[in-house]
């Protein structure tokens, strides 16, 4: 096997990895994921009550390798991280805010294009987690969206600081402006472009390196 694996056929991989993990293992699963680390094939991350852990190669076949384990549960652990901070939903909701601003606000030009191209990435970041090829967790993916998402975090920052001045003078604005404003901040932060996506991957890896390494001490078969 190349480590390439068919979206469509997803399903009957998961259940001939589900199939494998059971001889191996002999107990019932709490779940399992295919992920693509930055190196080598495909794996099989299977977790189980206790908890334990089982890895598998992409001849689903138990890891024997302690290195390869850590890496393949860091990288399922790092997207975990991915996909709960990205929200489809939440990042397409941020141009409608952008649009109602530029319509009431035309005169702060500067802001409406940097809120344009915050939102342009965003939308990019949305699709990209709607892909299929999101159920497999990839490092090479979580690249991609971790770009994306720069994009966006760095045009809403230069929102953020053509509008800050504003802030100093909100009993000058016009009611609709003012309303406007804080409806993009509000979205703006339900879809998360106040922060970096990288940055926060980036202080989180410690714990993640520690998570990872605590799976590995559950694995059911030896490492090595």
């Amino acid at each position: 096997m190349s480590g390439e694996i068919d979206i469509g056929r997803l399903g009957d991989a998961m259940r001939d990895a589900a199939a494998a993990a059971d001889a191996a293992a002999g107990r019932p699963m709490l779940g399992l994921r295919a992920v693509r680390p930055g190196t080598g094939g495909l794996s099989w991350l299977v977790a189980f009550p206790g908890p334990a852990f089982l890895c598998m190669d992409e001849s689903l076949r138990p890891e024997s390798s302690l290195s390869r384990m850590r890496d393949v549960a860091q990288a399922n652990l790092a997207c975990e991280v991915v996909d709960e901070m990205v929200d489809a939903g939440a990042l397409r909701a941020l141009r409608p805010h952008g649009e109602v601003l530029a319509g009431v606000a035309p005169h702060l030009s500067a802001a409406v294009d940097a809120l344009r191209r915050s939102s342009d990435a965003c939308e990019a970041l949305a699709e990209w987690r709607d892909a299929p090829e999101r159920i497999v967790a990839s490092l090479v993916a979580l690249d991609e969206a971790v770009s994306i998402q720069a994009r966006a975090h760095a045009a809403y920052a230069t929102f953020a600081s053509v509008t800050e001045p504003l802030v100093q003078r909100q009993a000058e604005l016009a009611p609709e402006v003012l309303s406007a404003l804080v409806a993009v901040e509000r979205a703006a932060e339900d879809a998360g472009v106040g922060v970096s996506l990288g940055g926060v991957l980036g202080e989180g890896m410690g714990g993640i390196v520690e998570a990872a390494d605590e799976m590995a001490r559950g694995h059911l078969t030896p490492l090595n």
